[in-house]
């Protein structure tokens, strides 16, 4: 079944994806609650509504190499995706948009956000990896520097209670045979 017939409007699904500039990211939510309000007030169904967040481009897009991904799963008239097109051709953050036909109704996370979520897991991950090894790598040198240090202080104390050679012995040339 291809869309539902409510009140002689003929409502479809639809996939909606768009990627906001990455120096407007904060935008994106507001962006998806517009167009959830778009799609109620043209009495739809949103099924599902994700903020993705940022992700690395496969090319660059206005010379950007990143991008914010927003995605939505609607049901709806014509009319309601025909305001969504008009507000991604007028909004400047959008940089890329695209909506699809679907065949139903999807309610469950994407394959997208699970991806980066597991890929900011896997960063995470790494970030502690890699700051605990600059932990230990500081710790290794301050008790490095600290040895060193007491070395020195060791070899310093030792020279001044060491009675120096001139104390020790008189010199030859102080000496007079009589």
């Amino acid at each position: 079944m291809v869309g539902v017939i409510t009140q002689g409007v003929h409502m479809r699904h639809y996939e909606i994806v768009f990627l906001v500039h990455p120096d407007q990211s904060d935008q994106t939510k507001t962006i998806i609650s517009k167009l959830s309000a778009i799609v109620t007030d043209n009495k739809g169904i949103v099924h599902r509504s994700e903020n993705i967040g940022n992700r690395k481009l496969a090319y660059p897009i206005q010379d950007q190499f990143k991008a914010c991904y927003g995605l939505l799963n609607i049901e709806c008239n014509q009319v309601a995706i025909d305001e969504i097109k008009t507000s991604f051709k007028f909004n400047d953050s959008i940089i890329r948009d695209l909506v699809l036909n679907a065949k139903k109704g999807h309610t469950e996370t994407s394959a997208l956000l699970n991806q980066t979520k597991e890929d900011s897991e896997k960063e995470s991950y790494e970030e502690e990896k890699q700051r605990k090894y600059q932990e230990e790598k500081a710790a290794k040198e301050a008790q490095y520097k600290k040895r060193e240090s007491l070395a020195a202080e060791k070899v310093a104390a030792e020279e001044t209670q060491a009675p120096s050679e001139e104390t020790q012995a008189p010199s030859e040339e102080g000496k007079t045979e009589k």
